[in-house]
């Protein structure tokens, strides 16, 4: 099991939602598999783990012309994994989803992004109580637990200033 931060607006996709005043709602069940997580990277690419068989094969991966189709190449390929061997998964991860605005940035050569608000006071001390509520129920060791975008691909901002 492991914790997947997230930030912007809730779905119902999300199991949990960290609300601006910094009040928890339970949207789901933790016990149900609920969408996410998205397009996952490659774990053994970026914490420079392979084995010689995993690195030929992103090698590979890399080829594919298209960030799109090379995106869910990757992604397919990580599915064959169990976790922990691929970062988590819709179907071993719970999904909090701490609310903020975005706004649109302009970066070079015209490409735009999106940049988060920061989270405030208020939704940190509400995740931190949450993260060590969830961490003493299931298990979850503090190595498996995520921002968005340290596994997905997601905009860097994405829950850049959560503490836990």
């Amino acid at each position: 099991m492991a914790l997947f931060i997230d930030r912007g607006g809730w779905t119902e996709t999300d199991r949990i939602r960290n609300d601006k005043d910094g009040s928890i709602t339970q949207t789901a069940s933790l016990y149900r598999v609920t969408n996410h997580v998205g397009l996952l990277q490659s774990r053994c690419v970026l914490t420079k783990k392979c084995t010689p068989t995993e690195l030929i094969a992103s090698n590979a991966l890399e080829k594919i012309k298209g960030n799109s189709d090379r995106a869910q190449a990757v992604h397919a390929n990580e599915k064959l994994k169990k976790f922990p061997s691929r970062f988590p998964m819709n179907e071993d991860s719970i999904g909090i989803e701490i609310v903020g605005a975005s706004s649109k940035v302009v970066k070079p050569k015209g490409r735009v992004e999106d940049i988060y608000e920061p989270v405030n006071d208020q939704q940190n001390a509400s995740l931190a109580w949450l993260v060590q509520q969830l961490v003493e129920r299931f298990g979850v060791p503090m190595q498996e637990i995520y921002r968005h975008p340290q596994i997905g691909r997601k905009t860097p901002t994405e829950a850049s200033t959560a503490k836990w």
